[in-house]
């Protein structure tokens, strides 16, 4: 189900509902942007503080447009789940001193294009949200009385004119009417709030509450004092600001409350653009924003990093063609996968997805990722007890519980981020050193031309001669040092922190000086 601006306040118990009897949820996200240009190019060398560092200035100008939460719940009757998903539709706001901004990249509209994404439910029908640090500033402007005066100065010319039409209105009432009540039609909720609090203010007698059963309407009594009738309370209107504000927050902290299994599939990007966007802005130190994380979302599971471990298990004939999503749903979906012939979980969406949904699309990815961790989970149990079975969701959980908190790594020096503890060490061979022998200055894309047909390498300049070397594999790295043993054009070894590093060869040098100095002192002193 599509949920937008229009349903989201219907949808709203439905989806609480869900998500409290699912034993699992499939998250996945859309973007604005892609990292792209060689300063975000995966390397071998990354470490993932490294990689964090460089990215997270960069996050902080992207948004998640579209989020995709499936959650699946277990019939334990039957044998089977049912998969209840939703596409949230998500755009940033304008409220007061909140001015969310983002980039929208060419190449990602142009990817977003492709997949037939909805433009106009993002622009017009997207969910609000706000992250919890925008959220404590409104509350502590509400504290300190001054979100309403903040307010006011910042309404555009139109809305300014919209404020007055509605006081007008009610003053042309008082005047001309006998009427004790009157409606007023007020769609925005932030308007609406700014009508309540100047209706209150430039007309102290009357009375002004939410009228029952529309929540757009705000009902006006001409006595403040009539009986049976009370203003509503300040808090409460604050509050409705609030939840309107809010929005799809709302749903994050749903999730953070019932602390349910969070999967899906390479979410390195998607954490981090989770704390952007719905925690704060990212800390400086990565250690941080590991625990900010955790803290709220405390079991991740990352499908990719899970397909790369299990997949060792097959055979070349057995595998799949991919780590990719729609590679790794197609090889389940479609009963490829040999040691799941019997005792699989039936799988049934609760709402099919339309004929245009497709990969790359939240919802339906959301779906792929929990179907492809319920199949893997299954494999696995079945796998520690020898045998294949029935297998229930928490034996699934059980036999991943390995790989929770482990988000998948590409191309970096380590294999996986660890958000519940220290990453893992380096899994790379050690790095190479190169000299040019030839040349005064490396030309470190000759050098990458050289070595690229002996496997998949990164090199980075390491001083006006030389160079840095990383390979993927230490086959890789054994076939370098051999075919140039002998080179008359570049001195290719292993690197070593001492012999090479320049401030290393400053201290060896100096150290040796002193050295020499004391002993030609003491025989000079000796002579004498």
């Amino acid at each position: 189900m599509e949920i937008t601006k229009k349903n989201f306040l219907e949808q709203l118990d439905n989806i609480n509902q869900d998500l409290k009897r699912s034993c699992f949820v499939g998250f996945d996200a859309e973007f604005t942007a892609i990292l792209t240009g060689d300063k975000f190019r995966h390397r071998l060398f990354d470490t993932n503080e490294e990689r964090y560092n460089n990215i997270k200035n960069e996050v902080g100008k992207m948004i998640m447009t579209q989020i995709g939460l499936t959650m699946f719940q277990y019939e334990r009757d039957l044998d089977m789940y049912v998969a209840v998903g939703y596409t949230f539709h998500l755009c940033p706001q304008m409220f007061g001193n909140v001015h969310q901004s983002f980039v929208f990249q060419a190449s990602t509209l142009k990817f977003l294009c492709k997949h037939k994404f909805d433009f106009n439910k993002f622009t017009y029908e997207g969910l609000p949200y706000l992250s919890k640090a925008e959220e404590m500033s409104i509350r502590q402007q509400l504290k300190d009385k001054i979100l309403f005066n903040n307010l006011t100065r910042a309404l555009e010319l139109d809305e300014e004119k919209e404020v007055q039409q509605y006081c007008s209105e009610v003053a042309k009432w008082l005047i001309n009417s006998s009427e004790e009540t009157m409606y007023l039609d007020v769609q925005n909720p932030v308007l609406r709030y700014i009508v309540h609090n100047e209706l209150r203010i430039r007309f102290p007698d009357v009375l002004t509450t939410d009228s029952l059963g529309n929540s757009n309407k705000i009902l006006i009594y001409r006595d403040k004092n009539v009986v049976s009738a009370t203003s509503a309370p300040m808090d409460a209107l604050e509050e409705n600001l609030l939840n309107h504000l809010l929005g799809f927050s709302q749903i994050i902290y749903l999730l953070e409350s019932y602390q349910k299994p969070i999967i899906g599939h390479n979410i390195f990007m998607d954490v981090m653009l989770l704390h952007s966007q719905f925690i704060g802005p990212l800390p400086k130190k990565y250690s941080v924003f590991k625990k900010n994380i955790n803290t709220m979302f405390p079991v991740i599971f990352d499908t990719k990093y899970i397909s790369y471990e299990m997949g060792w298990m097959l055979t070349f004939d057995e595998v799949w063609k991919s780590n990719a999503l729609q590679d790794l749903y197609e090889f389940f979906a479609q009963g490829k996968c040999k040691k799941l012939e019997n005792g699989v979980n039936l799988i049934r969406l609760s709402t099919p997805f339309s004929e245009k949904q497709s990969f790359h699309e939240a919802g339906w990815d959301s779906y792929c990722s929990g179907y492809c961790f319920i199949r893997m989970g299954h494999w696995a149990a079945c796998e520690i007890s020898g045998k294949y079975r029935p297998v229930g969701p928490r034996e699934k959980l059980a036999a991943l519980a390995s790989y929770c908190n482990k988000v998948n790594v590409i191309r970096g020096a380590v294999p996986y981020m660890n958000l519940a503890g220290e990453d893992p060490p380096r899994h790379r061979p050690n790095l190479l050193h190169v000299k040019s022998m030839k040349e005064s200055t490396i030309d470190v894309g000759k050098v990458a031309s050289v070595l690229a047909s002996f496997g998949s390498i990164d090199i980075k300049p390491y001083g006006r001669r030389t160079a840095l070397i990383a390979t993927s594999t230490q086959h890789t790295l054994e076939k370098i040092l051999k075919q140039f043993k002998d080179s008359r054009e570049y001195k290719i070894s292993m690197f070593n922190v001492y012999r090479h590093t320049p401030a290393s060869r400053f201290v060896m040098w100096g150290g040796a000086l002193l050295t020499g100095s004391i002993v030609l002192f003491l025989f000079h002193k000796g002579v004498k």
